[in-house]
């Protein structure tokens, strides 16, 4: 299952550049997003770069608006948190092993 999330979000990702301009696209991108991170924080943390690629592309596009640029950083914020959160889960079980 993680090699098919991987070669999807791939494939977003490649898709990304050709939406640039289109301020419609990137607002069906950014609702496909929202709608998945929270699956991939759960149970994908390895596939979580390949969001914040997506991301990062999305907000460089000067066709993004205030409000996705708003909607973007907290997809960010939410996927840095779940690094974070990740990152001293792991720490706690090292520190516990």
């Amino acid at each position: 299952m993680n090699s098919i999330v991987t070669g999807l979000l791939d494939l977003l990702a490649k898709i990304v550049p050709a939406v640039a301009g289109n301020t419609s696209a990137v607002s069906s991108t950014i609702s496909t997003l929202t709608t998945v991170v929270p699956a991939l924080i759960q149970e994908y943390q390895d596939v979580l770069p390949f969001v914040k690629n997506i991301i990062a592309a999305l907000k460089n596009d000067p066709a993004t608006t205030a409000v996705q640029i708003a909607q973007l950083k907290a997809l960010d914020k939410q996927v840095d948190d779940a690094f974070d959160a990740a990152a001293l889960a792991a720490q706690a079980e090292d520190s516990a092993g």
